[in-house]
């Protein structure tokens, strides 16, 4: 019997989000059982090298005739008119399946959702049911995951109160707020903390320059050493204005990171207050937040750190997002 075709259309496969993370895990959870695709807008040579999609595994876009009889995937809400579209078109035998991997807002009216739509965290299927007025029933939800692919390895770096250190991994834009955080921390922050600020954006030019000169906030520009850098800081921060499911707060629940955070989009899935991290959303609680963290001890960080990683292996991993995709694919309608 003939695999079930998969193609994933994603029209920003020029850059690095959360969302082509995503996309990638979905084709390393298919690729085994399935005839499965990553499709893009963009010639090959231009599908940015930091995703690691073979050229076997990618194809142009040309016509939309490709996707018949197949199952198409797709992770932008303004392709759900042409999914919708092609979806009537009479021998395409086309099933569509949209990840919503944030709240989203506006265009109420002209979104058409498909049938079977996966929803990454509670507050993504609470803005489809509510705003969007979606039907429970065709939402299946499914976390995000990080793969390990090598085995874990146990944090070392010990905790030095003089010495603290925090990853903010995100693109430098307004939605991040790495411009916003440093002007709300400046010259309020303990000395004994320094913030590195991982990750390029629209913003990076502007937030370089307010970095320069700081002994306190780092701007490191693209890495794609994000483990690396986790096992050697303290502590991960995120502060956004909104969120979907966070990669990098997954990525540091899988290394034993504790995280700082807000309540937005899942990430109290992810990160469970005083347990595993620490939640806080007003800017001068954060502030009080962060010039608490050299009264925590060693034993407060290795018990976070492993309550970090038992809600990464029971919620998180790759084998439960591979089983929990499969299972969706093979029940389309």
């Amino acid at each position: 019997m003939d695999k079930t075709r998969v193609f994933q259309l994603n029209t920003e496969l020029y850059k690095v989000t959360g969302i082509q993370r995503v996309l990638i895990d979905i084709h390393e959870a298919l690729k085994d059982g399935f005839d499965a695709k990553i499709v893009g807008n963009i010639p090959y040579d231009k599908v940015n090298g930091n995703l690691g999609i073979s050229e076997g595994d990618y194809l142009r876009l040309r016509n939309p005739f490709m996707f018949r009889n197949s199952v198409v995937i797709i992770h932008e809400r303004r392709l759900l008119p042409l999914m919708c579209l092609l979806g009537h078109i009479p021998g395409l035998n086309l099933k569509c399946a949209y990840v919503h991997h944030n709240e989203l807002y506006g265009n109420k009216r002209l979104s058409l959702f498909p049938k079977n739509i996966v929803a990454i965290s509670d507050a993504g299927i609470r803005n489809l049911t509510g705003y969007f007025g979606v039907p429970r029933t065709n939402i299946t939800k499914i976390h995000n995951c990080v793969r390990e692919t090598s085995p874990c390895v146990p944090r070392t770096k010990k905790f030095d109160p003089d010495n603290i250190t925090i990853l903010y991994p995100a693109r430098i834009n307004s939605v991040k707020r790495q411009i916003e955080i440093v002007n709300h921390l400046k010259g309020k922050l303990d000395p004994r903390i320094k913030i590195m600020f991982a990750g390029t954006g629209p913003q990076y030019e502007e937030f370089e320059n307010l970095c320069k000169g700081s002994t306190q906030f780092h701007a490191l520009g693209f890495r794609n050493d994000i483990p690396e850098l986790m096992q050697n800081c303290d502590f991960m921060m995120l502060f956004s204005k909104h969120e979907g499911l966070p990669i990098s707060l997954i990525e540091a629940a899988k290394t034993g990171l504790p995280a700082i955070c807000n309540n937005v989009g899942g990430n109290i899935e992810i990160v469970q207050d005083s347990k595993n991290g620490i939640v806080t959303n007003e800017w001068d609680s954060l502030i009080a937040v962060l010039n608490n963290l050299p009264n925590l001890k060693q034993l407060d960080l290795d018990k976070m750190s492993s309550e970090g990683r038992e809600i990464y292996m029971n919620c998180f991993n790759f084998t439960i997002f591979k089983n929990n995709y499969r299972k969706l694919i093979n029940s389309l309608r």
